[in-house]
């Protein structure tokens, strides 16, 4: 897994390829945590170059949301293939996140 992160005058794009799962999920989370701890928001993933995702990566996106709520902050999903959207559908997940076609929309959104 590969994680990038861009940083915009009014919000943090977090940008991953590869696969999410017990190996890599624990950068993940370091990164999240990170911008957690700094009160940033809103943070927009994108996930349009992720091929993959297990539980672990399921987990490490809820903790950080659950995180960021407590100081009213936003993590939103852009760009999600529809091989990572049956994973958010089909544990509800989808009803949880804010979920977007672009980063864009996840900006203005």
């Amino acid at each position: 897994m590969k994680i990038d992160t861009a940083e915009h005058p009014d919000y943090m794009v977090v940008s991953i390829a590869g696969e999410i799962d017990m190996y890599s999920s624990p950068a993940l989370r370091d990164t999240l945590l990170a911008m957690v701890k700094k009160h940033v928001t809103p943070v927009i993933v994108n996930l349009r170059e992720v091929k993959y995702i297990d539980s672990s990566g399921i987990a490490t996106f809820v903790e950080a949301l659950k995180k960021m709520l407590a100081y009213q902050g936003k993590l939103k999903m852009a760009q999600v293939p529809d091989r990572v959207m049956e994973i958010f559908n089909f544990s509800k997940l989808d009803k949880v996140f804010d979920i977007y076609g672009s980063i864009e929309d996840a900006a203005k959104g």
